[in-house]
């Protein structure tokens, strides 16, 4: 349970009797009333008031003509917290910066450290962890994407930290802090400050980060009133795993998660042998054809797989969202004769831009820029044309070719590379002019939820819409996500690590995997090649543990979508390896695919399925020489009170736990079997 005083910022939980916020809280907001200076405005006239279970704090501030409401309710789980801003003047309001929160003096906390969940490790492979010396010198940072071919605004974040959620605190008493909005993009800002000379951290409340989100916020009409998402705040015992399964827990009663029967298929992707053209007529003529394609569809029955996935190709340019009837028949024929002669489903990818030197739609559905006539980008010495999924008109055309290749027999629906290009500004687009990322962001969730009320039975991935790939997310994790009927999508994107694997495996980035299944149960989809792996499948171990629906492919690997440093490797050996490996899987895939997520350590994942005894406990050494490796499970999380069978490590039990012994071969990982696992059929 935690208290909280308003009057005097203070934030504490009386059991323990850790104080979490020892500062006045802050109230600062910057902005201007119409087209006057910019001033940074303080709270006057403030006054608090109890209200039940809640204490509410209203204020002014007048320099912006502006009042807050600020409510506090404090429940038996601990505290929720809600702010909103009125416009109470004449005149509209343009806020260039929001930063609200409670304040903790830095300086007395050596060993107190605020940690990021989920992406403790971001998807760049920095750790978004720190001690509170880092946080009053500066030394931290936010992962950022990128894309010097499209207009990007300002970062607006300097000197702050966001996250979904973060955990403040040491030892064995942590503060969970959660930011939740559905409606806006928004996150979670701790900014680490210097007022009247000591340093401070602010946190929870609500600021501004990313390009300047929530940008609901920044502009409120006379009358107009704007609530930013709430708050929520819990104070957890135990180790820092322990904050990450509270914010999983609190993510899964909000049906954030999957379905008691989820069951993905694994996807062949037959990107990595067929290869990737870009749209170029004679070598997709050549290349990407039915007959290669049936090609592929042999290797993913021979592997193991359920679903043949197709990536670009199928299109007659890419973002036509045109099948090529002309080299593949038609997608009904296709889906029959997978299903027939195979065994398998079809699935495929969706884009939004178009790699052709022609923009192939209507002109009038383009994305317009300030600076002149509607052209494509240049897209790394690719023309790419731009449109504009805000315009109404377009969106339902694209929704109408997408769903005329799903009804003919898909199953399984990848939305990519629909990254928001920068503001539109037609005026005949029906939008907001300009557009800004929230306007792009729900309209990307508007497609995928129309898509699934079309066809109730499709399961649908959707990449980040503003930053879609490897280095950061814009949008948080659940935005909008869910399996029931106010999801728009099922499925996020495994962060693209997808190319060099094993290296972003060493390197650490694809740890943020790892930290991911600690907080999140919404599940990942990611495809991998088994050229880029090893022998051993390391990485495929890895993906198997890590992401709830596994696609993979690359029997040979293409020059095209190889790493430029692929070591050599015999490609019979490495499907042959593949192929054993796909056996263990599959008997085990309820473990991976909709069982719990217990962390034992970065390289140490058990899982476990309701009400079954024991679990599958991977293993890793990422070393380059033989190691020990260990882990120890404590006896609850195996659902016994007695020693269960163990196949594949050395065992030890006592009362209040099982430590699992097994040396490893560098670069290798282990399957451990426990309990039901181990008697599951070889």
């Amino acid at each position: 349970m935690l208290n909280v005083d308003l009057d005097s910022g203070r934030l504490w939980a009386p059991g323990d009797g850790t104080v979490f916020a020892d500062r006045p809280y802050a109230y600062a907001l910057s902005g201007r009333v119409s087209d006057g200076p910019i001033v940074t405005a303080a709270l006057s006239d403030r006054k608090v008031v109890a209200d039940g279970d809640a204490f509410v704090l209203t204020g002014t501030f007048p320099g912006l003509d502006l009042a807050l409401h600020h409510r506090v309710l404090i429940t038996p789980t601990g505290v929720e917290e809600t702010v909103s801003l009125a416009n109470r003047g004449p005149e509209p309001v343009a806020l260039s910066d929001v930063g609200l929160g409670f304040c903790a003096a830095l300086d007395p906390r050596p060993d107190w450290r605020l940690c990021a969940i989920p992406f403790r490790v971001q998807l760049d492979g920095s750790r978004h962890d720190y001690v509170t010396a880092d946080l009053a010198a500066g030394r931290f940072a936010n992962a950022v994407c990128r894309d010097t071919t499209r207009p990007e605004p300002p970062l607006c974040e300097d000197g702050r930290l966001r996250s979904e959620s973060w955990a403040w605190g040491t030892g064995n008493v942590r503060l969970v802090i959660i930011k939740y909005n559905q409606a806006d993009v928004e996150l979670s800002v701790a900014a680490p400050l210097c007022l009247r000379g000591e340093h401070v951290l602010r946190f929870g409340g609500a600021g501004t980060c990313l390009y300047g989100e929530p940008s609901a916020a920044h502009a409120l009409a006379p009358g107009q009133t704007f609530t930013f998402g709430a708050t929520f705040y819990a104070s957890v015992a135990g180790p820092v795993e322990n904050a990450f399964y509270a914010y999983r827990d609190f993510l899964d009663a909000r049906g954030h998660g999957f379905p008691p029967d989820y069951d993905p298929p694994v996807n062949w992707n037959e990107l990595y042998d067929v290869g990737w053209y870009h749209s170029e007529a004679e070598p997709l003529a050549k290349n990407y054809t039915r007959k290669a394609l049936l090609a592929e569809a042999a290797k993913a029955r021979d592997v193991g797989c359920d679903l043949l996935y197709l990536d670009p190709g199928w299109e007659v340019a890419e973002g036509t969202t045109t099948w090529d009837e002309s080299r593949l028949g038609s997608p009904a024929d296709l889906a029959r004769t997978l299903r027939r002669d195979f065994g398998l489903d079809l699935g495929f990818r969706t884009v939004l831009r178009v790699n052709s030197p022609r923009p192939q739609w209507p002109e009038r559905y383009l994305v317009r820029h300030p600076d002149g006539p509607k052209r494509p980008a240049d897209f790394h010495g690719r023309p790419l044309w731009e449109c504009c999924l805000a315009n109404p008109e377009f969106r339902r055309e694209k929704v109408e070719r997408i769903h005329a290749v799903v009804r003919q027999g898909a199953r399984f629906l990848m939305v990519d590379e629909m990254d928001w290009r920068g503001p539109c500004h037609d005026p005949g687009h029906d939008h907001a002019t300009p557009t800004a990322p929230i306007d792009h962001v729900r309209a990307v969730y508007d497609l995928c939820r129309q898509l699934r009320r079309l066809d109730p039975h499709l399961l649908i991935e959707c990449h980040d819409p503003v930053w879609p790939w490897h280095t950061a997310l814009y949008v948080p994790t659940y935005f909008q996500q869910g399996f029931g009927e106010e999801g728009a999508y099922q499925e996020n994107w495994g962060f693209e690590y997808m190319w060099n694997c094993l290296d972003d495996l060493k390197s650490g980035k694809a740890l943020a995997l790892y930290y991911y299944n600690l907080a999140c149960n919404i599940p990942l989809y990611l495809h991998i090649t088994m050229a880029a792996d090893n022998d051993r499948c390391l990485f495929f171990w890895w993906a198997a543990s890590t992401v709830r629906h596994l696609g993979i492919g690359g029997k040979y690997g293409h020059p095209t979508v190889n790493p430029k440093d692929l070591a050599p490797f015999d490609p019979e050996t490495r499907f042959a390896a593949y192929r054993r490996q796909m056996a263990l899987y599959r008997r085990l895939k309820p473990y991976f695919a909709r069982g719990t997520f217990h962390g034992l350590g970065e390289h140490a994942h058990l899982h476990t399925l309701p009400g079954r005894a024991g679990g599958a406990l991977l293993l890793f050494n990422l070393a380059d020489d033989n190691r020990a490796i260990e882990a120890e499970i404590p006896l609850a999380s195996l659902g016994a009170d007695a020693p269960l069978p163990v196949n594949g490590a050395h065992a030890e039990w006592n009362e209040r736990r099982l430590l699992v012994r097994i040396r490893l071969a560098p670069m290798s990982p282990a399957v451990v079997r426990i309990g039901d696992a181990a008697l599951d059929p070889e």
